[in-house]
């Protein structure tokens, strides 16, 4: 037929080249709604995606400025992972935050027994489904540009501490660099920097804060300060796959405590009644463990109950050592 009408099927096959390029692919995409507090940095973290990213999607030219209420479009991207399984991780909950099911999860790993065990670590894939069929893969791939910097990792070095010297923070740098544990960078190897975070919320206010509370239960605001860092980089909109909130990433069931013990209601997105929380609380750890500040600061991580039933995971100890580096700064 094209034989015959050359100049026919030469203007169809232009045309659907043009449609092609013109016409969206449909990938799949959450929605969320920002709300007070947010910021776009953090909710890109909390989504996995590179900020640039997020802001050029959603047509935003000022990545320090996102009105509240507004409704942003976030890219599904897919990402392979090891994870660690902690003390009461269930195949249901991993299925629903990785966006999986429980066929998949089991495929990726044919080891796995009846439920997953504390310790156990999984292969997982973050946005895809093997139980589906093959995975559909997002229009906008992530990609970090990164700033140009590197960094060789010494004798002695963690995550944290790197982040904070370069005024970034430990989730940013595992995305920048690809990696799946944060408990394993390897000496001498050159890590990539990513920007120095510009945030709109208050960095000077945040610290301010933490050494009043501290100074307060009379902590050193060294500790506080160095376990904030550790757990949210002073970012007042992080929210952790487990449902830990803001700055001292507290919980709120151990919230609720806390109000049961001061007699007040605490709100977890306020900044100020958030740091009062965390403070407080690792105050009381101190005092449950006599002074004892390594068992203190991985009980605020890991939990009391955790640590008299089984002692110290291996990313506990991981985040005390961590917790001291950063300490150690935060005093200097």
């Amino acid at each position: 037929m094209c034989s015959r009408h050359w100049e026919d099927c030469l203007f169809l096959r232009a045309l659907l080249i043009c449609v092609v390029l013109i016409v969206p692919f449909h990938a799949r995409a959450a929605q969320y709604v920002v709300r007070a507090g947010d910021s776009l940095q953090g909710i890109a973290l909390r989504y996995h995606i590179p900020v640039r990213t997020l802001a050029h999607i959603n047509d935003i030219r000022n990545v320090d400025l996102i009105q509240i209420g507004r409704v942003l479009f976030i890219p599904a991207t897919q990402r392979t992972l090891s994870y660690r399984v902690s003390w009461g991780d269930t195949l249901s909950g991993l299925a629903s935050r990785f966006g999986l099911t429980i066929a998949s999860i089991r495929a990726m790993n044919p080891h796995l027994g009846s439920y997953p065990l504390a310790g156990e670590v999984l292969h997982l894939c973050s946005g895809c489904d093997l139980s589906a069929g093959p995975p559909t893969i997002s229009v906008y791939r992530a990609s970090m540009a990164g700033s140009g910097r590197t960094y060789r990792v010494l004798s002695g070095d963690t995550l944290s501490a790197i982040a904070a010297k370069y005024s970034t923070s430990p989730q940013a740098l595992l995305l920048e660099n690809q990696l799946s544990d944060p408990n394993q960078i390897v000496i001498g190897t050159w890590l990539r920097l990513p920007p120095q975070i510009a945030t709109s919320y208050d960095s000077w206010r945040t610290r301010s804060l933490i050494a009043g509370y501290a100074r307060l239960y009379g902590i050193n605001p060294a500790l506080p300060l160095a376990i904030a860092w550790q757990e949210s980089g002073f970012n007042e909109s992080s929210l952790s796959r487990t449902g830990a909130i803001g700055v001292m990433q507290v919980e709120p069931y151990t919230s609720r405590h806390i109000e049961r013990l001061l007699g007040r209601p605490f709100n977890l997105w306020n900044t100020d009644d958030n740091i009062h929380a965390g403070v407080f609380w690792l105050g009381q750890l101190l005092a449950y463990y006599a002074g004892d500040q390594r068992l203190a600061v991985a009980a605020y991580y890991e939990g009391t109950r955790n640590i008299a039933r089984h002692g110290l995971f291996a990313d506990t100890v991981q985040y005390v050592n961590n917790v001291n580096a950063l300490e150690t700064q935060f005093a200097g």
